[in-house]
């Protein structure tokens, strides 16, 4: 049986509303560029590990036309934007291109603790090596 998987860091892009503690990501960029105040709930220094949507399709079409001689681990971590940019560096990044964006911090104990374990560097070199995955799309 040939089967193929992918392990997505939060995904960030136009209309993003699955629920989740990394989606701050997406909603500061897309509230920002609607006019609206955001509150990012986790602290500036938090990092957390993100692909842009168009990337994570492309993941999966590398893969599924990867020759089946070249998959070796099956499920596959794939690594978006790098380097991580901070919760405070995403706010500076919105600010540059929207300057009226209006985002501020009032981190969340709970969500804090939760990011702060789950949300590592993802490593992907088995996806880069097997199927040569790399994003094509950046922070700028």
């Amino acid at each position: 049986m040939d089967f193929r998987s992918i392990r997505y860091p939060a995904i960030v892009g136009p209309g993003v509303k699955t629920p989740g503690v990394a989606q701050y990501t997406s909603w500061a960029i897309e509230e920002s560029a609607k006019g609206n105040p955001f509150t990012i709930r986790v602290k500036p220094e938090t990092r957390c590990p993100v692909m842009y949507f168009k990337d994570a399709a492309l993941a999966i079409v590398k893969l599924a036309d990867a020759p089946f001689s070249n998959i070796k681990m099956v499920n596959y971590l794939t690594a978006g934007v790098t380097p991580i940019a901070s919760a405070r560096e995403l706010a500076a990044m919105v600010k540059k291109k929207i300057p009226t964006a209006q985002i501020r911090f009032d981190a969340d104990p709970d969500l804090v603790n939760v990011i702060d374990k789950l949300f590592l560097p993802i490593d992907d070199p088995f996806a880069k090596e097997e199927w040569n995955w790399k994003p094509q799309y950046d922070q700028k």
